[in-house]
């Protein structure tokens, strides 16, 4: 706790968003999984990011 991200860690979690949305996305354009599925997902991935900022911005 208190601990502040470095700009390695704070990549990291970019590129680990970037990945779940790209793959998200390909597998709902490859018919994989439907819109509600993919919707719900994004939901999700998007929740992530948001509760990550809020514990950052506590710090």
């Amino acid at each position: 706790m208190g601990k502040i991200a470095t700009e390695e860690e704070r990549e990291k979690l970019i590129a680990e968003d970037l990945w779940l949305n790209y793959f998200n996305r390909h597998l709902y354009m490859n018919g994989t999984i439907t819109e509600k599925e993919y919707k719900r997902m994004t939901e999700k991935i998007a929740t992530r990011k948001a509760i990550r900022s809020r514990e950052r911005d506590a710090r």
